[in-house]
């Protein structure tokens, strides 16, 4: 897929902020091992993901969906639900990058099947104070999309 000159340095100018502010995801994005890991492997796998989530367009979404990749549970870095995702299989190898896909798309999906019947003027409200239209609707709609896609949801 061709993208524009200017959409291309925009992004690069992301990415050169986020990796020069030192952003990190590892302590805003809260992850709890599913597999016994060991302290030194927590370390390892938080300090992997952090790096590895600041190439990507949403940090803390990145950076939950290496972790979850790893083998975690953690928060998706959305704005769609403040519940807990995991695998419901085996991880791949490829996996950070389609499961950030996953959150992505489906908080996309859910934000506009929340926000259909607004109009502009409930829109600009919205916008304007901070409300979050339709939020139960938006949280379930973003549930029910990833479930087919393999995915386990926790409790909030």
């Amino acid at each position: 897929m061709l993208r524009s000159e200017p959409m291309t340095k925009g992004l690069l100018g992301l990415a050169a902020l986020l990796a020069l502010s030192g952003c990190s995801a590892a302590a805003t994005v809260k992850v709890t091992p599913l597999r016994d890991q060991s302290a030194s492997q927590i370390e390892a796998d938080r300090a992997r993901c952090n790096e590895w989530a600041k190439g990507t367009a949403v940090v803390s979404a990145g950076y939950a969906a290496c972790m979850i990749s790893a083998g975690y549970e953690a928060l998706p870095g959305v704005r769609s639900t403040s519940q807990s995702v995991r695998l419901a299989r085996a991880p791949t190898t490829n996996d950070p990058i389609g499961i950030l896909i996953d959150f992505l798309e489906c908080d996309r999906e859910a934000q506009r099947e929340a926000e259909a019947g607004l109009g502009t003027v409930g829109k600009a409200i919205r916008d304007y104070v901070g409300w979050r239209a339709n939020a139960d609707k938006r949280r379930q709609f973003f549930i029910d999309c990833l479930k087919p896609r393999g995915y386990d949801i926790g409790k909030s």
